[in-house]
């Protein structure tokens, strides 16, 4: 009987650490994943996209005051952001002139 008593306390006593040491798990973020730095092949881009969320915001673009002045025009969906899509068909629009 002890014997039994003593190996169910031990068996107890082993889950416990071991559900003790299992790493808490991460809830599921409603943001989409961070962009680290250097994420695009544009210096430019990832220079001014200081969150690295893979937008510029007119905050982001403050330090450079034609930006912010062509933003609108820039942000063609007019969602408050540019992508880089937006960006991309500026620099080509800039081409063609």
């Amino acid at each position: 009987m002890l014997t039994r008593l003593c190996g169910a306390t031990l068996l107890a006593l082993v889950a416990t650490i071991a559900i003790a040491q299992t790493p808490a798990q991460t809830p599921p973020s409603d943001k989409a994943p961070t962009r680290g730095p250097a994420m695009t092949k544009d210096a430019a881009w990832d220079d001014l996209d200081t969150n690295k969320d893979g937008y510029l915001s007119k905050d982001e673009l403050k330090g450079s005051p034609a930006w912010v002045t062509h933003f609108d025009k820039i942000d063609t969906n007019h969602d408050g952001k540019i992508s880089p899509e937006e960006w991309k068909a500026r620099g080509d629009s800039a081409k063609k002139n």
